[in-house]
């Protein structure tokens, strides 16, 4: 009876393990479709898993990743222009070669980095909200379409000046100085192969990254 009963709980185990890959792809089969079709405005109040999927994040990852895109950008009624360029930033180093991480949550935990980010436990006690899960994916957005400087990858609080002669003014949104580093990386060159630093600008005081239509401002 007993080697029966194992060989029947064996049995059972085996078909939930080789279950689990179908029960993954079909949930994210209903995430793509979810995420196709709908609005943008739709898409911002969707469940946290299906942003971070359509990131291609795992849950985790893009939890952390929207609590320190929360800490370290500032808070608008107006826009999200400063989470954006937080996350944007994040997304620019781990392209970049000249960095040593390749991964969002490596980039993210590496010591010394990101103020909201513990040096010794690499985790952070803020919250997130659904403005700075959006700015992620807005920043994904405009990444893939070049729509943000792929070498925009240092921002402080402090000013632009004194931390290195490298860097080139870029913007200045919510409290936080973004600066472009010149890099000829294999990455950055095909990302954008005309740039040049002597054509670079900064970026005007009335330039807006807006939440979906008819979305108000959703802090902590």
């Amino acid at each position: 009876m007993f080697k029966k009963l194992l060989s029947l709980m064996t049995t059972l185990v085996m078909i939930m393990i080789m279950g689990q890959p179908a029960l993954a792809n079909a949930r994210f089969e209903r995430f793509e479709l979810m995420w196709n079709d709908a609005t943008d405005a739709e898409r911002y109040f969707m469940p946290t898993e299906v942003k971070a999927y359509a990131c291609g994040l795992s849950t985790s990852d893009f939890i952390f990743f929207a609590r320190v895109v929360e800490g370290e950008g500032g808070d608008s009624d107006e826009n999200i222009t400063d989470k954006v360029f937080v996350a944007a930033t994040v997304l620019n180093r781990c392209m970049c070669s000249r960095w040593p991480t390749r991964s969002v949550i490596a980039t993210l935990q590496r010591p010394g980095q990101f103020e909201v980010v513990d040096r010794e436990t690499h985790q952070t006690h803020c919250g997130r909200s659904l403005d700075s899960e959006w700015a992620i994916v807005i920043a994904y957005r405009m990444v893939e379409n070049k729509e943000i400087d792929c070498h925009m990858v240092y921002y402080n609080a402090y000013g632009f000046t004194g931390y290195s002669r490298q860097f080139i003014n870029y913007a200045y949104f919510g409290g936080n100085y973004f600066s472009l580093l010149p890099c000829q990386c294999a990455s950055c060159t095909s990302r954008m192969p005309d740039w040049d630093e002597d054509e670079c600008e900064m970026l005007p005081d009335d330039y807006a990254i807006l939440r979906p239509d008819g979305v108000g401002p959703h802090y902590i």
